[in-house]
């Protein structure tokens, strides 16, 4: 009932070379959003930094320098996914998917490493505004601060709602990044236009929220990314697995679920109590229709279904 043990092209009533195709078209998908990521991050971080650099205007520099990152993280992101359509080969016979969690980890380390450069940069724009120094904007500083927040706003609502709809963990990492950038964005429009306003300590007060803004933003990514590369799993959904399985006729109950993240797709062991009399005919079609409705409910790339007789359910002395 695995993927790789059929010799044809269907599984569980699926056609395999359809399904992969349809992932690998949502993962060209994301690449495609990513590049455009790439290419607005690009045109925002140079304006800033020539603008911010002509008219010495650091909080601007440091906005650019931010995006500068974004700059990285989304050329990490397009590489990450274009590894994972790549085929299976005899080093990964599952196939390359978990290469996007890898891309997503990457991304959410540069974001915590920002993170902490943008809290110091804010203690040291607090402590210029005791000793008087003063923030020296212009027309053009303001201007580009603002087209800045609001572009990687419009862009990171797009790609949280693509990543979602996609189910791409990478693309919602991206999206969670460029939200980050937007508050940077703004708060560097906030620090700006405070300084016309002749509030100066705007500068350092909202770059800190800033930053722990997108300290947060990359613990979350962190805690998503681990737990899959490390094979971890939510109780709660293995829950739901087993509900479902449970209500497949001829399963009298469900010895074990062992579900594993590859990249955003989930592949899984199953192991179920038939009665002790069932063929073996019997028990492989039982065992396709439990593959059947967890691929048909949950969208799973694989399940590997075991049958065990109902007599071993309550023994002790039985390991498997």
């Amino acid at each position: 009932m695995s993927i790789l043990a059929n010799i044809n092209q269907y599984d569980a009533g699926r056609n395999i070379i359809i399904d992969r195709q349809h992932r690998l078209n949502k993962l060209q998908e994301a690449q495609k959003i990513t590049y455009a990521n790439l290419s607005a991050y690009a045109v925002i971080m140079t304006a800033e930094l020539v603008i911010g650099y002509w008219n010495h205007i650091t909080v601007l520099i440091a906005d650019g320098l931010n995006n500068l990152t974004g700059v990285c993280g989304a050329a990490i992101i397009i590489t990450g996914l274009k590894i994972s359509r790549r085929p299976p080969d005899s080093n990964h016979v599952m196939g390359h998917w978990q290469y996007e969690n890898i891309a997503a980890f990457l991304s959410a380390t540069i974001m915590f490493a920002i993170s902490i450069q943008i809290l110091v940069d804010g203690v040291f724009s607090v402590r210029r505004f005791f000793q008087g120094v003063a923030v020296q904007p212009n027309f053009w500083s303001l201007g580009v601060s603002l087209v800045s927040a609001a572009t990687i706003s419009i862009l990171a609502k797009y790609n949280a709602v693509k990543g979602n709809q996609l189910n791409n963990q990478a693309l919602i990492a991206s999206g969670q990044d460029l939200k980050s950038d937007a508050w940077t964005s703004f708060g560097t429009f906030l620090s700006i236009g405070g300084a016309y306003l002749g509030a100066q300590w705007l500068d350092g007060v909202a770059t800190i929220i800033v930053g722990f803004l997108i300290l947060h933003a990359s613990i979350l990514i962190f805690r998503t990314t681990i737990m899959r590369l490390t094979e971890g799993f939510s109780p709660k959904a293995i829950d739901k697995y087993s509900k479902t399985i449970n209500e497949i006729p001829g399963v009298l109950g469900v010895q074990g679920i062992e579900p594993r993240w590859l990249g955003d797709q989930i592949v899984m062991k199953v192991g179920v109590y038939l009665a002790d009399d069932t063929r073996l005919t019997r028990a492989y079609s039982i065992g396709e229709k439990v593959e059947h409705a967890l691929m048909k409910k949950y969208d799973i790339l694989d399940a590997d279904v075991m049958a065990y007789p109902v007599s071993l359910k309550n023994d002790p002395n039985h390991v498997d």
